[in-house]
């Protein structure tokens, strides 16, 4: 049909000036050819709607079309011959990352719609939906409507009802936001309390507090968590907490708490049974007394943000001995005193004999705590190296103040067993220092060093240094035995002080596997891992261009190009932007810092 014809490209009659009223045959023209427009508009509109039918045909043909098209490309990739065994394995263990705060991390549901076959193994398996993380974030946010409501209460349906197996249901894995989420959905987790295996809650709940701890057990909670709430009253996470009481003694293995709920009558005859205990915002005073009263299989600990002293750091001098542990990790948290670094030395390290230890943390949450401070106490220090006499095989020490001698006094007394270094170094008083979280916090060890509040000049402490590379050196007659079975190491230095790159270079050479076969040194193993990052402290626009470059593109470590042990991130290769170590540097270069996170810099 043509869009244009005669009929519709006919004049309207033209007004004419004196007209009053228009004459019948006007009238008549103008109502023939409205009739004329209508007829050709409804001709039209079918037209359109039968070309849409015709497109939903065609759109259901070629999603049949793609469909086909993707079962053909997958049975062709090498994943389609995977056995059945092995893909149960891979998704089970995807599955254990299930949350519900973005419907793409909801991978069982996700890997059901991949094929007919994974999803015949998926919803088979039910640990697959074992695991999964409850929170109203993001899709349910609020909860403001019913159908949100409905939504959140019939997706956790879903999860509960497949984690099963032909004979059990199977227990439940959970990270429960409990500020979140409806009654509707937490009524239907506290009906499986039996189930419940493993559980991190976060906030409180009034349905939870309404429980009657005498008449709920949870006969196989092995692991719980309950995280701090600033939002919720103190009482209620008490109540939280006390639901707990009923759980069998032996069964629960690990704790996690903050210090607010910190109280031992709950759990009762639990702390000789504990295999690791996380403990938050507690003082050393309470980590002494708490460990003191746990038994003697206690193999893992974890203690952050440690608050300050509330006795004065006064604490029974006898020692607390825990054969069993074997691992340690120690979060100092933020402040700019040395007060949290002297309770590390003086109340905790002080007190405890770790005989067993082969993994020990120490960090300071990349901060400045020890700020206007060397490390505190390195007597303390070395003492409890002394006393505990442990097989320690890796050492991950953080943002703290100690020298290259100091930390070489400390691998002596483990230079036997370390297999894994990671220095990460942040020194106050330099460029690197005013914010290191990105990167100090990330990798293993630091050092602060001091510096003086009452000058506009600062001394700098190494640990980075060369001296301290060189002992790393077996082809040194002196450091021959240093340190003989490191298999790896990882450096970091963030302080905007001159890396001795050349020694490190000798270190990475002298510890390969064939220098070391000729050279005949039968009691030193060879790296199999190491790591370097260096950052831009300080404004340079060229550094920054540099940092987008290949560091194995410049000559210094050319040579290393082709070694698989080594991975350099160099943001300064040519080492053009970095100060003398030990130089005296002046107060008004520290207002020139980047941001190593964000890529600005700090005023």
């Amino acid at each position: 049909m043509a869009l244009f014809s005669p009929e519709l490209n006919e004049s309207l009659p033209e007004p004419n000036a004196h007209w009053t009223v228009r004459g019948p045959a006007d009238t008549q023209k103008l109502d023939g050819m409205l009739q004329t427009v209508r007829g050709y508009k409804d001709s039209i509109v079918a037209e359109l709607s039968a070309l849409e039918e015709k497109k939903a045909i065609y759109q259901r043909r070629l999603l049949t079309v793609q469909d086909r098209e993707r079962r053909i490309r997958f049975h062709q990739s090498t994943f389609s011959t995977v056995p059945e065994e092995v893909l149960t394995l891979i998704f089970e263990e995807i599955c254990l990352e299930n949350s519900f705060k973005e419907r793409v991390k909801t991978y069982a549901i996700v890997l059901c719609g991949v094929c007919r076959v994974w999803r015949r193994i998926v919803s088979s398996r039910g640990k697959c939906w074992s695991t999964f993380h409850v929170c109203g974030t993001t899709f349910y946010k609020k909860m403001r409507e019913q159908k949100q409501r409905d939504n959140l209460r019939n997706l956790t349906k879903m999860f509960l009802g497949y984690a099963v197996t032909s004979t059990r249901k199977l227990p439940l894995s959970l990270h429960i936001e409990c500020t979140t989420i409806p009654s509707s959905t937490m009524s239907l987790l506290l009906k499986e309390v039996s189930r419940w295996e493993v559980v991190k809650l976060v906030g409180t709940h009034d349905d939870f507090n309404s429980l009657d701890s005498r008449m709920t057990p949870f006969p196989i909670l092995r692991s719980l968590t309950i995280c701090n709430s600033p939002d919720r009253p103190l009482e209620d996470l008490v109540q939280q907490f006390d639901n707990f009481s009923s759980i069998p003694i032996g069964v629960l293995q690990n704790l996690c708490l903050w210090q607010r709920l910190l109280r031992r009558d709950p759990l009762t005859g639990h702390w000789d049974h504990l295999t690791r205990l996380e403990l938050h915002d507690t003082s050393s005073e309470n980590i002494i007394d708490t460990l003191r009263g746990c038994g003697p299989i206690l193999q893992t600990v974890t203690l952050t943000n440690i608050a300050a002293s509330q006795r004065g750091g006064i604490i029974p001098s006898s020692t607390v001995n825990l054969v069993a542990l074997r691992e340690l990790t120690i979060s100092l948290g933020s402040t700019r005193d040395d007060l949290r670094s002297r309770d590390l030395a003086h109340c905790l390290l002080n007190r405890l004999t770790l005989p067993g230890l082969t993994f020990l943390k120490i960090s300071a949450n990349g901060q400045e705590t020890l700020y206007d401070n060397h490390w505190v106490a390195p007597d303390v220090v070395e003492d409890f190296f002394c006393r505990s006499n442990f097989p320690l095989q890796e050492l991950t020490l953080s943002e703290l103040g100690i020298s290259d001698t100091q930390l070489k006094s400390l691998l002596d007394h483990i230079n036997q067993t370390l297999k894994v270094l990671s220095i990460t170094e942040t020194t106050s008083g330099t460029p690197g220092s005013r914010h290191s979280r990105s990167l100090g916090a990330s990798l293993s060890m630091s050092s602060i060093a001091s510096t003086s509040s009452s000058s506009l000049e600062c001394e700098v402490v190494e640990t980075l240094s060369t001296v301290f590379l060189q002992e790393l050196n077996p082809d040194r007659p002196s450091s021959s035995g240093f340190l003989p079975v490191l298999t790896e190491l990882n450096l970091t230095r963030n302080s905007g002080l001159k890396f001795d790159r050349r020694a490190f270079l000798d270190v990475v050479c002298s510890r390969s596997p064939d220098i070391l076969l000729l050279g005949g040194k039968a009691g030193v193993v060879p790296l199999e891992k190491i790591s370097l990052r260096i950052g831009i402290p300080r404004r340079s626009s060229e550094a920054t261009r540099e940092h987008a470059r290949d560091p194995f593109d410049f000559a210094v470590y050319g040579a290393l190009k082709r070694d698989l042990r080594v991975c350099i991130n160099d943001d300064d290769p040519e080492g053009k932007y970095e100060m003398k170590s030990r130089d005296v540097i002046d107060e008004s270069v520290l207002n020139d810092v980047v941001d190593m996170s964000s890529g600005e810099y700090l005023d």
